[in-house]
């Protein structure tokens, strides 16, 4: 049955699966139940080896929804091609082992209707699972990461500078479909292997058979790429999903240093490859760093606060400008940056 929606745009809700048949019908009656009349459901299938053919063919006689079976080929992979079939307006991804919450996509509509300056919303997510330390763990890891209610800003020379990750895990995204336009623009130029280090791999204790260490998440690469782009984003701060912690959550299981690590060589390989692809200026000016630093909301943790201070304070002193005009800019970023915080 379809839902009662609130008027926005039309829906299309990309879920990529593999191998997870256990979890993939809940994942896709947490959508059913939320559905519009205008929406599909895109569900790209990488391959799988479990019973997950015999859980989407329950479902071959719903008008709404689309089975795309493809041969492996990574999860970043899936999430394209889903997008790529995609119809509507904005673009809501979900990882097969999570869920919906409800009232997600009638938030989520109503939000975009009222923001049509932000082509980019994240949610917040509600960590859960069979390991109850491992939940709390991540629930801890995205509360360091809170941003409040509302507009962000662009966060291009952020991201820039570190590599910052201004989002959420996949299931937590949305996108308007200009934006989704322009990312699978450059597909080709979006390389999700990872060249990670024998002596990383070594020193931070990470397996190196994993995907974690082999591969760029999904989620990594579309939140960057979008920051690059100079999408405007928006966070939501009611969880929109449930984020299943489960044994193949990999880089979740990963000790501190390891996701540091991993983390930073990840944002500098997709500056690399986006900024290759779309031709961003080798560096920006004092100007550009300031306009987006005073746009910028503030993390409510005061140590994020202090990470976003250091990301902007890098992308001032590689700025094409002079010596003299770098350090003035330095001078006045803490007040660009948490002047509407304090208002």
């Amino acid at each position: 049955m379809l839902a009662s929606m609130t008027p926005g745009p039309p829906l299309s809700i990309v879920v990529n699966n593999y191998n997870y048949a256990r979890y993939l019908s809940a994942a896709l009656e947490s959508v059913l139940t939320q559905l519009g009349e205008q929406d599909e459901i895109i569900v790209v299938d990488d391959g799988s080896t479990d019973d997950s053919a015999e859980v989407l063919s329950r479902y071959a006689d719903n008008p709404h929804m689309t089975v795309i079976l493809q041969p492996n080929q990574g999860q970043f992979a899936a999430v394209l091609n889903g997008l790529a079939a995609a119809r509507g307006e904005l673009c809501v991804l979900l990882d097969s082992d999570d869920c919906l919450l409800p009232g997600y996509l009638s938030r989520l509509r109503t939000i975009s209707r009222a923001r049509p300056q932000e082509d980019f919303f994240f949610s917040a997510a509600e960590p859960g699972g069979d390991s109850v330390s491992a939940a709390e763990m991540t629930r801890a890891t995205l509360a360091r990461m809170a941003l409040p209610e509302g507009p962000t800003g662009a966060s291009r020379w952020g991201t820039w500078a570190a590599g910052e990750f201004l989002g959420t895990p996949t299931s937590g995204l949305a996108l308007r479909e200009s934006l989704v336009a322009t990312i699978l623009l450059m597909r080709e130029q979006l390389d999700d292997r990872l060249a990670c280090p024998t002596w990383a791999v070594r020193v931070f204790r990470m397996n190196a058979a994993s995907h974690t260490v082999s591969r760029l998440s999904a989620d990594g690469i579309i939140v960057r790429a979008s920051s690059l782009l100079g999408a405007r984003k928006y966070c939501i701060r009611t969880p929109g999903f449930f984020y299943r912690i489960h044994g193949s959550n990999a880089f979740a299981g990963l000790g501190t240093l390891a996701r540091l690590y991993l983390r930073f060589k990840r944002g500098k390989q997709v500056v690399h490859m986006v900024g290759a692809a779309m031709d961003i200026p080798s560096r920006p000016s004092v100007r550009q760093v300031l306009l987006e630093a005073g746009e910028r909301s503030a993390p409510l943790r005061v140590r994020r606060r202090i990470t976003l201070w250091l990301n902007y304070s890098r992308a001032l002193l590689c700025a094409a400008d002079a010596i003299p005009i770098r350090v003035t800019a330095l001078v006045q970023l803490p007040w660009r940056l948490f002047r509407q915080s304090e208002a």
